[in-house]
């Protein structure tokens, strides 16, 4: 998968993580939370929407189209190039958009940030742009928010990520939502179609044709490998957090400090209330990565965002 992976590291200036000792109940829920930086005392929104939107064209776009893009600029001149590449920028927004207006979406960040998470924080790439496919009336495509799959060297086998994004004005809004969205992804039927997808489109994924062969051969019941093929959800909550509002007394030395305190305290009960979601739900021995962002608001963010990508209602 080395071929594949993309150093998204840089990212830890704009989006921060919260160190914490918080579990879920059910260990095998990974609790993970992150947060913008502050400067002047506001969060770094608009910043973090500048640099993420750069990102576009790896989430919207598939490999393949990009490597072109690549090669094809090796023998331009500067000129040529650059609007080879704003043409490839222009591009995959306007996929996004159109793949958001026909799933009924209303043009979030959401699944652009946790496609950067689960490449950054999980190192794990992307294997299928299901946006591309989201634009296809002849072909639906429900499911999860994007694949991404990573090796495990501990069972020799792959960790298929699916992903899930939820940004509500409530925290637990979200997490009712995410689950519920995951507990149809995991039915075989659900599953099921994404593998198809993956099967069918793997070409255009970036990979060699024998890394893409042993892919395969984990998506294949009778296969020996697909026993050491793991289902895991990768989930981001993204919610309206008050904590923002009981900043105002605090001077800038202690500001960032007070914020994690009370993020931290957040996550507390949105830990316990996520593992009474998932009981409810009857999701068990299922890994999950859950990502949690608090923002000032959720509308907000979404405005800001389709402002810088050309959304038009």
């Amino acid at each position: 998968m080395a071929s594949m992976s993309n150093d998204f590291s840089h990212l830890k200036a704009l989006i921060k993580t919260l160190e914490h000792t918080i579990q879920c109940t059910d260990k095998n829920v990974q609790i993970r939370a992150h947060y913008l930086p502050f400067r002047n005392g506001k969060p770094c929104t608009g910043e973090l929407l500048d640099n993420i939107r750069g990102y576009i064209c790896n989430f919207a776009m598939s490999r393949s189209e990009i490597d072109l893009v690549h090669k094809s600029a090796a023998t331009f001149s500067p000129q040529q190039m650059m609007i080879a590449y704003n043409k490839l920028r222009d591009d995959a927004a306007d996929l996004f958009i159109k793949a958001q207006k026909s799933t009924s979406r209303n043009g979030e960040c959401g699944e652009l940030i946790l496609y950067l998470l689960i490449e950054w924080i999980l190192e794990a790439p992307q294997i299928l742009a299901k946006m591309s496919l989201k634009t296809s009336g002849q072909m639906p495509v429900h499911g999860s928010d994007g694949i991404h799959v990573k090796y495990d060297p501990a069972t020799d086998g792959l960790i298929f990520f699916w992903g899930e994004a939820k940004f509500h004005a409530t925290i637990s809004g979200a997490m009712s939502s995410a689950v519920t969205s995951i507990s149809s992804t995991l039915k075989y039927d659900k599953l099921k179609e994404d593998i198809n997808l993956v099967r069918r489109y793997i070409s255009f994924s970036g990979l060699s044709p024998g890394d893409q062969t042993k892919v395969v051969e984990f998506l294949d019941p009778l296969s020996q490998q697909y026993q050491k093929k793991t289902d895991a959800s990768a989930c981001l909550i993204g919610f309206d957090f008050d904590g923002f509002a009981k900043l105002k007394d605090c001077d800038s030395a202690t500001l960032e400090l007070r914020f994690r305190e009370l993020l931290e305290e957040a996550l507390k009960s949105a830990a316990a209330s996520l593992a009474s979601n998932l009981e409810a739900a009857g999701i068990s021995h299922h890994r999950m990565e859950v990502f949690f962002i608090p923002v000032p608001s959720v509308e907000d963010l979404r405005i800001e965002f389709q402002n810088r990508i050309g959304w038009k209602s």
